[in-house]
């Protein structure tokens, strides 16, 4: 796994308003903690962070008054749009160490279940996992080409590095293909087919009121 290197400046000011402040000049507040050490607030780059991010960095190498140390990206917010990293949180860690993280999951392929007049379910756009903070993997692409009409991809159709142990249960769906819903159209069209084909059975039909009177 990749690591990224990074500086960042301690943080003497914390709060909202001094958050907000670093965030208007280009800077993203951080804090790092973990392994019982007293928290540190920092900063960094937003440009710095947001290319480490859509490189998939799980871990950053970061450099404060001149000493670098790394750290495993624990959470990100981002803004309400989405789209722009607005706080870091970072936990320090040993090597040796398990930790649990979720990696996300990009389906590879088209399902021949399509063709089928199936449509592709994804149920899972990640995965939570336990390993070695060194061997924490990149994003899952599983095949679903060969997933037919009622198939599905399972927790155990992964495959999985040694060591990654996947904390959600073998038979939990991935994905599946499934059968297009009925729309109410066309449930509408096939009452009204079924109206028109069952009106001429009445046709001709008289009710007992309606016979006429047999001469006495």
């Amino acid at each position: 796994m990749d690591t990224v290197t990074l500086s960042a400046e301690r943080r003497t000011r914390i709060g909202s308003n001094a958050a907000r402040a670093l965030r208007n000049v280009g800077q993203v507040p951080a804090i790092i903690y973990g392994h019982g050490e007293t928290p540190e607030s920092v900063s960094m780059g937003l440009r710095d962070v947001e290319v480490a991010l859509a490189h998939g960095a799980r871990m950053l190498e970061v450099s404060i008054d001149g000493s670098k140390r790394r750290y495993l990206i624990k959470a990100v917010q981002y803004d309400h749009l989405a789209s722009t990293p607005i706080h870091l949180d970072l936990t320090r860690f040993d090597a040796d160490e398990r930790v649990k993280v979720r990696i996300g999951i990009e389906l590879r392929g088209v399902a021949k279940g399509l063709s089928e007049g199936g449509v592709l379910d994804q149920h899972m756009a990640d995965l939570e996992v336990e390993c070695l903070v060194t061997d924490i993997p990149e994003t899952l692409h599983p095949l679903v080409t060969e997933l037919g009409l009622d198939d599905s991809l399972h927790v155990s159709d992964l495959s999985l590095p040694d060591g990654v142990v996947a904390m959600a249960g073998d038979d939990e769906r991935v994905a599946s293909v499934r059968a297009q819903a009925t729309t109410a159209e066309d449930e509408d069209g096939e009452e009204g087919e079924e109206k028109d084909s069952a009106e001429p059975e009445r046709i001709g039909r008289v009710r007992k009121d309606d016979e006429p009177k047999k001469d006495a």
